[in-house]
This record gives C-alpha cells, structure tokens and sequence, in this order.
C-alpha cells in the first residue's frame, strides 16, 4: 500500500492484467494539483478508492 501511487509500481504480476504501473499515480497527481488527494482503503476481498478534491465557487456563473 505504501507503494502504491508510486510511478511504474505495478504490485502482484499478473500475464492476464497488462500496464505500466501509471494510472494511479497519473490520477494522484492530477487530484494533488487542484488541491484535493485519492485515499484507498483495503482488505482481502476489495480496495476502495476515494478522490477528495476541494470545493471551487464560480460566483461569476449568474
């Protein structure tokens, strides 16, 4: 878990699952530039992703 969000970090091999262990850390950059993080939880049967991001007010759409 700790590696997770690591670029080119893939965990556990698998022939039937392909990547380059980016889009998790692609996705956590995204979310930490607009000031928001990706938290993970997870257990044997499931991982839960949850992407928090800041909430942005546009008082100029009247």
């Amino acid at each position: 878990m700790q590696r997770l969000f690591e670029p080119f970090f893939r965990g556990e091999v698998r022939n039937s699952r392909n990547g380059l262990g980016l889009g998790l850390h692609i996705a956590s950059q995204i979310a930490q530039a607009h000031g928001g993080r990706i938290d993970v939880t997870s257990t044997p049967e499931e991982s839960q992703f949850v992407i928090s991001m800041p909430l942005v007010r546009n008082d100029r759409a009247k």
